[in-house]
């Protein structure tokens, strides 16, 4: 199979977290270089929102609610994407949830609301699209991680132990699929892309009030805080890199960030 000038640019992207943030933004801007895009999420009407601009803005999008917790709804979805616009070739897994809090004192529905969500809603989101990557031989797997998977935050410590499984799931499976690209001629690369602090509505919903305080508050004392859109741009650059060339690993900060 022969490189490509740009990366993989058939089939349809399939975005989780589509509704808002970084999902949205990635749905934006890659939207904009012409790619046909799958909406998924859990509330339908930010979906309709985001497709809608996408659409007016000459692009192609569709708007697929389901929840990343529940497997087959994700696969379903992934399928209809499929049919519509072609094998899912690009997917950008940005679902995820933060409600931080102290060990002490946490709920432990929230632990398990941010492993489904953070962890396993990534797991069924490649499980869903993989096959067909290597039916035809192509794709690209973009995983939206978090600096809080290198560097522990104080009352993060099971949103960070998250964001650290997606490293080593970014990882592994790059591992696996370098491996079939060498034996079977395949070209799937896997990116994590891993945000600091973030412009987004992430933060206002933690629960527990002095976390959610703190972490308003330092949001606040970075000067150049990213924006969504800044995320979007470090994912589409990591998807326009060369065919042979994959771009596993890119953390993006502000630069006033020191961790």
């Amino acid at each position: 199979m022969s490189n490509k000038a740009e990366g993989n640019q058939g089939g349809c992207v399939f975005i989780t977290g589509a509704g808002s943030g970084i999902g949205a933004a990635a749905a934006r801007t890659l939207a904009a270089g012409g790619r046909p895009i799958a909406l998924a999420g859990r509330s339908s009407e930010p979906l309709k929102d985001v497709a809608g601009e996408i659409r007016k803005a000459g692009g192609h999008a569709m708007e697929l609610p389901c929840d990343v917790r529940d497997l087959p709804a994700l696969q379903a979805a992934v399928d209809d994407a499929s049919r519509k616009h072609g094998t899912v070739t690009a997917l950008v897994a940005s679902a995820g949830v933060m409600p931080i809090g102290p060990m002490h004192s946490a709920d432990p529905a929230d632990w398990k609301q941010m492993l489904d969500v953070n962890v396993l809603g990534v797991l069924h989101a490649i499980h869903a699209v993989l096959p067909g990557m290597l039916s035809c031989g192509e794709g690209h797997i973009i995983i939206v991680g978090s600096v809080a998977g290198r560097h522990l935050f104080p009352d993060a410590t099971v949103y960070c132990a998250t964001k650290t499984a997606l490293h080593v799931i970014s990882e592994g499976l790059r591992t696996e699929l370098a491996r079939s690209a060498r034996d079977d001629g395949n070209r799937i690369r896997v990116s994590l892309v891993a945000p600091g602090a973030v412009d987004t509505a992430l933060p206002a919903t933690i629960a527990d009030v002095d976390s959610r305080a703190a972490t308003e508050a330092w949001y606040a004392g970075l000067e150049g805080i990213l924006q969504a859109d800044d995320v979007a741009e470090a994912i589409r650059w990591a998807i326009d890199a060369p065919g042979h060339v994959s771009v596993n690993e890119v953390m993006v900060r502000p630069t006033a960030m020191v961790r």
